[in-house]
């Protein structure tokens, strides 16, 4: 259980690792590649879904 979110959140970081690496190259022929510009793609990041609250998170460990 401990290891599906630890492996959630490694999940997580290297997905924002990647998209970060993709807003921080000066050119924008990746984007094109996947079908997006530099505008949508930053709004996807702006755009957070809703936090969960800490009971819902930490549920699992007491399930």
């Amino acid at each position: 259980m401990i290891r599906s979110i630890l492996a959630n959140l490694r999940q997580r970081h290297a997905l924002r690792q990647s998209v970060n690496g993709l807003l921080r190259r000066a050119d924008d022929h990746l984007l094109e590649d996947i079908g997006l510009t530099r505008a949508e793609m930053e709004s996807l990041l702006a755009a957070r879904l809703p936090r969960q609250a800490k009971s819902e998170v930490y549920a699992v460990l007491y399930a």
